[in-house]
């Protein structure tokens, strides 16, 4: 990863966004082109948004089906995206909207301006950077996140938006008046799902996508928005075009002991630029909380006139300086653009820790307090912590069982004493799926080994049903054949099989009266009950019986004399979908003329053989 970073400083490719440790607003709207509120006060907004500095707010546009007609080709053009936004924030009306992903916006100049001023002022503990280039009818996006400060839940969520920033002429025309759509999304990269990265102080994470321009789009419109999300659906930040430069230290922290005078140097570094930038950028920095026993200097000069390039900045710190996280914040300065800022940490007698599972969603507590996602706390060093995990958590059909902790500690519980070196506790989990399992009829005296279990993924699984011949109401069953679903599950007659776990599977084993029984001809599913003739006819004494399920449900299949009465049942039962072929011995029938009949559910058909001896 870092030998990519240092790749690309040298080849000068083109900066489509930096927004590192300045917080960049972003403001999520859902608009329809039938709906005239939108048409109302949409240009109000479009106007405000038009006087902001880009390198402050950024905005998109979702587009909905709703009110009548529904026919927005905006939406239409991807629906599932827009409806994913939608329903992420819980959105049934329109116009609506989001700033940040926690306020829901007014459509007033004055609302946006103020609550505008106040968000931009926070620190954004992300820093995110975004490169493009493209390569013939595809683009390739690079988003670079670095984590600045520490988030107390740092698994967070990124998504990628392929803007176009003005939409005019669709087809069908819009039914609300509007004649200009700006900055509508059009695609979302990978999904709407978007990723979640794990972020810690002084962590990079980097990701790519591709994506080809659709013949709908206008290229020269087109524009990617990267942003963070946290679970509480806070939006940490955003990036996009700028002609600027970005910053990122390194490392993102350094820890100093407690009581002891301490010096610790960082890299502040341009390392991506807009081509053609070059703007010396000077620097300062500040303590953050205020100590006056915390110095920082920059030894070798404060300023970058040549790209890329980095400073060194000294922290140093006096013995009196109490246990405490202290923000470092650096702002670079220049002649042309917004300040940029960037944040590292200098810790005194304390050290981020973070502490999980290796399987997402299973429960676990620090201290008494019970999470599911992975925490970072920065703790100080000397002091103790309980952690627990669970030995094992069920969700279904599949199993997590405990093996161990990181640090190699194989009990479920353990008390911490936090050090320097330690940033990290997680608890290992390994993986079971079940093998579910029936007999089929229900209630037949057979047992299933292995089934209704939970065994390790990747594991080999020997599965067998016993005994194959049992006496139930009176008959006598024989094992015929197994219905499995899931993949890897078996289907086939023989009683033992061996199955490798990459998921939960669903065996059925399938029992009949008769030791011949009912053969399935092959995997095909009719679409339609269907009774064939038998062949051969007249026969002696054996002929065979075809016939179709088209749905799941009891079947019967009885023989019958010319006086109308039973003579023999072939099947009477549940049956899976399936063509099958029953093999009738007619040994202890006597020559003459019978009747067959098929029966399931609303289906019933009847046909004739002949016996001759």
């Amino acid at each position: 990863m870092k030998i990519f970073i240092t790749l690309l400083f040298f080849v000068f490719v083109t900066v489509s966004g930096v927004h590192p440790g300045d917080r960049l607003v972003y403001i999520e709207a859902f608009t329809s082109s039938t709906c005239g509120a939108c048409a109302s006060l949409n240009p109000a907004f479009n106007n405000w948004f038009a006087t902001q500095n880009p390198e402050e707010v950024l905005r998109v546009y979702y587009h909905m089906n709703w009110p009548s007609p529904g026919n927005d080709p905006m939406y239409h053009h991807n629906s599932a995206d827009n409806n994913a936004r939608r329903s992420f924030y819980g959105v049934n009306a329109i116009p609506n909207g989001f700033m940040d992903g926690t306020t829901e916006i007014e459509y007033s100049g004055s609302w946006l301006a103020a609550n505008l001023n106040s968000r931009k002022n926070i620190l954004s503990p992300i820093a995110i950077t975004v490169l493009d280039s493209v390569q013939g009818d595809s683009v390739k996006v690079t988003a670079v996140i670095y984590c600045e400060q520490m988030m107390s839940s740092p698994l967070v969520t990124v998504y990628m938006n392929v803007i176009e920033t003005l939409i005019t002429n669709i087809n069908p025309p819009p039914t609300n008046g509007e004649t200009e759509f700006p900055h509508v999304m059009r695609k979302m990269l990978p999904s709407s799902s978007g990723r979640q990265v794990l972020l810690k102080p002084g962590n990079t994470v980097i990701l790519e996508e591709r994506f080809k321009m659709h013949p709908d789009w206008d290229p020269s419109k087109i524009v990617v928005h990267v942003w963070a999300q946290a679970p509480d659906k806070e939006v940490l930040n955003v990036a996009t075009s700028i002609s600027s430069y970005s910053l990122i230290p390194d490392p993102g922290y350094r820890i100093v002991e407690l009581g002891q005078a301490g010096s610790e140097s960082f890299n502040i570094n341009i390392p991506y630029f807009a081509e053609g930038y070059n703007s010396p950028v000077q620097f300062s920095a500040e303590v953050e909380p205020a100590n006056n026993n915390i110095n920082v200097s920059f030894p070798s000069g404060n300023t970058i006139s040549s790209f890329p390039g980095s400073v060194t900045m000294n922290v140093s710190s006096g013995a009196q300086v109490p246990a405490g996280l202290y923000k470092i914040i650096v702002t670079g300065t220049n002649s042309i653009n917004r300040p940029r800022k960037i944040v590292v940490n200098y810790l005194v007698g304390k050290n981020f820790v973070e502490i999980g599972t290796n399987k997402g969603g299973i429960p676990f507590t620090i201290n008494g307090s019970s999470f599911t996602m992975s925490q970072l706390y920065a703790w100080d060093i000397g002091s103790q912590q309980n952690l627990e995990a669970p030995l094992t958590h069920t969700v279904g059909n599949v199993k997590h069982v405990f093996e161990n902790w990181n640090n190699g500690v194989t009990t479920n519980q353990q008390t911490i004493t936090v050090n320097s070196s330690t940033g990290n506790y997680t608890a290992n989990y390994k993986t079971q799926f079940k093998i579910l399992s029936a007999v089929n009829p229900g209630g037949i005296p057979a047992n299933i080994v292995n089934g209704n279990m939970f065994h390790d993924s990747g594991s080999s699984v020997t599965v067998s049903v016993e005994p194959t011949q049992v006496q139930y109401n009176g008959k006598t069953y024989y094992f015929n054949r197994w219905y499995g679903s899931g993949e890897g599950s078996y289907n086939g007659t023989n009683p033992s099989f061996t199955v490798n776990l990459s998921n939960p599977i669903n065996q059925i084993a399938i029992f009949d009266t008769v030791n011949v029984g009912i053969e399935t001809l092959g995997s095909e599913v009719p679409d339609k009950f269907f009774l064939y003739q038998n062949y051969p006819n007249p026969f002696n004494p054996v002929t065979k019986i075809k016939f179709d399920i088209a749905k799941y449900g009891n079947v019967s299949l009885k023989v019958y004399n010319v006086l109308g009465e039973e003579v023999a049942i072939l099947q009477n039962g549940n049956m899976l979908p399936g063509r099958y072929e029953y093999s009738f011995d007619a040994s202890g029938l006597s020559s003459g003329i019978y009747f067959y009949k098929l029966t399931s559910n609303e289906f019933v058909s009847i046909r004739r053989f002949v016996i001759l001896k």
